[in-house]
């Protein structure tokens, strides 16, 4: 991986940063830990987060997670993120078409009522400041609980400061999607709209 901010880590710490992102994410993901092991406490509480976050929801379904995940990567315009983040989407059970239409969603008539409600709260919660209303709240809890709610909120913050410190960082894509179709960064997607309302 080149293009970073910042080389990779060497030694130890790295060498297992690597085998970890290989063993979690597969070996795209390895260059990205060894930038990450530059600070090794981090690292490690970055990874536990994660598993605790991105891992393991009980209540929302896995292919809204993942669709929570990837939008607010393309709202904040992660390369990286929006990379890994359809791959992972289109292994939940997003299909190209729908990768493409995730800028506008509405319009397309490829998505459920479900879908659209996650898509809208993961743009709110992502956008600087956030807009997120009481309606999109009592509509989450209504459909999926409180817990339901607070599974895709932190999941959505957390994809926050995933996608800000990469970006921050500059780490490139990985290769996740490479061949594939891939979503597009809200900016990118919709160029003649400014950003507030991408």
């Amino acid at each position: 991986m080149s293009g970073s901010r910042v080389a990779p880590a060497t030694g130890l710490q790295a060498r297992m940063a690597r085998m970890v992102a290989t063993r979690m994410i597969g070996g795209e993901g390895a260059e990205m830990a060894a930038i990450y092991a530059n600070h090794p406490r981090l690292a490690r509480a970055f990874t536990f987060y994660d598993r605790a976050v991105s891992r393991r929801s009980r209540t929302v379904p896995e292919k809204l997670m993942k669709l929570a995940e990837l939008k607010a990567a393309t709202v904040v315009g992660c390369e990286f993120c929006i990379d890994i983040g359809s791959a992972l989407a289109r292994e939940s059970g997003l299909t190209d078409a729908q990768l493409l239409a995730l800028h506008d969603p509405e319009p397309s008539g490829l998505f459920s009522a479900d879908e659209l409600l996650v898509i809208a709260y993961a743009r709110a919660m992502t956008l600087t400041p956030p807009t997120v209303d009481d309606t999109a709240v009592q509509q989450l809890t209504a459909r999926f609980g409180t817990k339901g709610l607070f599974e895709l909120t932190y999941l959505i913050a957390w994809e926050n400061v995933r996608a800000r410190m990469n970006s921050a960082l500059e780490i490139p894509v990985g290769g996740f999607s490479e061949g594939k179709v891939c979503a597009l960064p809200a900016a990118s997607a919709a160029p003649a709209r400014s950003e507030a309302v991408a």
